[in-house]
């Protein structure tokens, strides 16, 4: 099921890779550029170096990576380390505007760290609603597409698409 706010982002970032093969919306760089653009996360003139693409690549994996950890239920101190220190390209810091309004920013003026910023920055507001831990990939086979957790339980292991395979 699609979700709204910050998870929206990050569920749309984690399903860029499908379930069949050859449907890697970020294979290439030209294709990653042209779904960050959709996404808003990319300027229109911007595009992404070889190191840029290879780094969201490394981005996404470590996402997945840390939603089937919650999936399982079980902490994975390796795929937290290799997605903290991926989102860490977004070089955030704390603002506070005139009326003391505080916000996350990125201190990027690139275009690579302002869209891991946008994505920390999801990842962070999810953990402050709650709704991070519940944020899962499914485990049916072939499948590990991002989903919410809407279980009274927190405890769905599959997407909506498998939720007759749990």
């Amino acid at each position: 099921m699609p979700v709204a706010g910050p998870l929206q982002t990050i569920q749309a970032f984690a399903n860029t890779l499908g379930t069949s093969p050859g449907t890697d919306q970020l294979g290439t760089r030209e294709e990653a550029a042209a779904w960050l653009r959709t996404a808003g996360l990319l300027p229109a003139e911007a595009g992404l170096s070889n190191s840029e693409h290879a780094a969201l690549l490394r981005l996404r994996e470590s996402m997945r990576d840390v939603l089937a950890a919650h999936t399982a239920g079980r902490e994975d101190a390796d795929a937290a380390s290799r997605l903290t220190r991926a989102l860490a390209d977004g070089r955030l810091v704390v603002t506070v505007d005139p009326a003391s309004a505080v916000e996350l920013a990125s201190a990027a003026r690139a275009s690579y760290p302002n869209l891991v910023a946008a994505i920390a920055i999801a990842v962070a507001g999810s953990a402050a609603s709650g709704a991070w831990l519940r944020f899962k990939s499914c485990s049916a086979a072939r499948c590990g597409q991002a989903f919410y957790d809407e279980s009274g339980s927190a405890a769905a292991r599959h997407c909506s698409a498998h939720a007759s395979s749990s």
